[in-house]
């Protein structure tokens, strides 16, 4: 027998006005079963399962309402649907994921930010502290203003001993915190990017031009010592120091 959709749906909504929620799920349940399109009823039939108690069988139906929108790249929508599902399963770092990519995409930083930092904290729980480090670097990528959390970055990278990648990040840091005018934070984030990589070209570079601006030029030299400085290097030193 061909299936009605029409009746089954008026059933449905009969059985919703008399409060009987299991009985409407049953209907909603066949429309969705010979119509995969009918996103509506999905999402209807997922509140259902939700007001039931039945939270897998609602993440479930906004799930496949989420993927469908972010296949489709209306962004926003899917946002909405992995919203709900938050709701349900909160601080799930596989839906954080995808609500942080989601925000990222639409420059939403805070809120991408939010959701990258539960997973992060969840990577660290699990002891995963280079996935951790990055998302970490997502993060610092996401907002390269904040300074702090590329800081932040630095030091995970130093208890991991990843040395190239913590002196970049430290380097970073500092140039930022050279153009706000925090001149002697810089320097402190230039010198442990020397302490990791002593020729750190960038870093020994940026630390020369802090002091030049911090009128303490003189302290620069201190900054050479301890570097072989080939003919090649001094070509790339600032004008005030060749």
């Amino acid at each position: 027998m061909a299936f009605e959709k029409a009746k089954v749906l008026k059933a449905a909504e009969k059985f919703l006005s008399q409060g009987k929620i299991n009985a409407a799920i049953k209907e909603y349940r066949q429309i969705v079963d010979n119509d995969a399109d009918d996103l509506t009823t999905l999402n209807m039939l997922g509140d259902l399962y939700a007001r039931a108690g039945k939270k897998e069988d609602a993440v479930a139906c906004f799930e496949r309402i989420a993927e469908h929108y972010s296949t489709q790249e209306f962004n926003l929508k899917a946002i909405a649907m992995y919203k709900k599902i938050e709701r349900l399963k909160p601080r799930d770092p596989v839906i954080a994921h995808k609500l942080a990519e989601l925000y990222a995409s639409q420059g939403l930083v805070v809120d991408a930010r939010a959701q990258y930092l539960i997973v992060a904290d969840a990577y660290n729980r699990f002891g995963d502290n280079k996935k951790a480090l990055d998302i970490l670097h997502k993060i610092a990528d996401l907002d390269p203003n904040n300074t702090e959390v590329r800081l932040k970055l630095a030091d995970g990278y130093v208890k991991e001993n990843m040395r190239h990648e913590a002196a970049g990040a430290f380097v970073q840091a500092a140039s930022r915190l050279q153009q706000t005018g925090a001149h002697d934070r810089a320097l402190d984030a230039y010198t442990k990017a020397l302490r990791l990589i002593p020729d750190h070209r960038d870093a020994l570079r940026g630390m020369l031009e802090t002091h030049i601006v911090r009128g303490t030029a003189d302290d620069a030299a201190e900054v050479l010592e301890p570097v072989v400085m080939a003919d090649d290097c001094i070509l790339d030193l600032p004008m005030a120091l060749r």
